[in-house]
């Protein structure tokens, strides 16, 4: 007798196809502009994507999480400011988690057996996340530096939302260097130096790697969220 193995769709997937029907219901239009805007503002990153999955998942992430809709909101702030009766207690605090994600640049300090469960380290303010994965794709190595954007599920523990962007150690050390450097710059520029460590993650710092590494050569592009 053999015994049928089903993968069962994570919770947080399930509330992700009810947002999503929530929001073409209430912008039924809203979904292909997205699309539009987020093709020209990522074509050099959609360059790289070599499957129709990793566009999708990255897409996804970006339409909830930063596409303004009218220049307002996003998508999971409109569902979070307008609830009705659509959504229980236990959804919405997840939503927030959603709204709280951890975007950022991480250090990869551990990996389990099984490489699904992985230990990161924030370069900016060396907070340790624990995330577990079901099913990841990607071949990450210790010691090698990721952009990513970690959920805190309701339970405890992490997961990676979006598509996830990994680089060797010596490209993250340049990265990292460059990172805290112009973070450093941010604050002095502040006058009346009120401006915490954690408040840094206001900012989205986005950096170019150089083609050649190893001549530790970065371009920043810092934009106030």
């Amino acid at each position: 007798m053999t015994t049928k193995i089903q993968n069962k769709t994570p919770w947080e997937t399930k509330l992700i196809e009810k947002i999503y029907d929530v929001i073409n219901y209430s912008f039924p239009k809203i979904e292909k502009k997205a699309l539009d805007q987020f093709k020209r503002e990522n074509a050099k990153e959609i360059s790289l994507i070599k499957t129709n999955r990793d566009f999708y998942r990255g897409f996804q992430a970006w339409f909830l999480l930063e596409y303004l809709i009218e220049d307002k909101f996003t998508p999971m702030e409109f569902i979070l400011g307008n609830p009705a009766s659509y959504f229980n207690k236990s959804e919405l605090k997840m939503i927030t988690n959603f709204l709280d994600d951890k975007k950022g640049w991480y250090e990869l300090v551990h990996i389990s057996k099984n490489n699904k469960d992985f230990t990161i380290k924030n370069i900016i303010n060396s907070k340790i996340i624990i995330v577990k994965t079901i099913d990841f794709p990607a071949k990450l190595k210790k010691g090698e530096y990721i952009y990513a954007r970690p959920v805190q599920k309701l339970k405890g523990g992490y997961f990676f939302y979006g598509n996830l962007f990994c680089y060797s150690k010596e490209e993250g050390e340049n990265i990292k260097m460059a990172l805290l450097i112009e973070l450093k710059h941010l604050k002095d520029l502040d006058e009346e130096n009120t401006l915490k460590k954690e408040e840094l993650n206001e900012y989205d710092i986005k950096i170019k790697v150089a083609d050649n590494p190893e001549d530790g050569k970065v371009d920043i592009k810092r934009i106030r969220k």
